[in-house]
């Protein structure tokens, strides 16, 4: 599964970051976003930017770099209400 499939208020574990370039990678993992990462999807329009918050921090990424971010979709019960 990729970052770009998830949805709003999704919790995920990214799990692959292979075919992200370096440079990307970089930004990411200089952010605290390696492959145990935990995040949440913030929002998620029709256009535009993927808003995720991880490790404290909000990161907005492009749709083209989301389709490239291997995730684990996560649930947890305590937001499930």
């Amino acid at each position: 599964m990729k970052l770009i499939d998830l949805q709003k208020n999704d919790i995920f574990k990214i799990t692959d970051l292979d075919e992200v370039c370096d440079h990307v990678k970089g930004r990411l993992l200089a952010l605290g976003a390696d492959k145990k990462s935990i995040a949440q999807v913030l929002h998620k329009g029709f256009f535009g930017p993927i808003e995720i918050e991880i490790n404290n921090s909000k990161i907005a990424i492009g749709r083209k770099m989301a389709k490239k971010i291997g995730v684990k979709k996560l649930s947890c019960p305590l937001l499930d209400k």
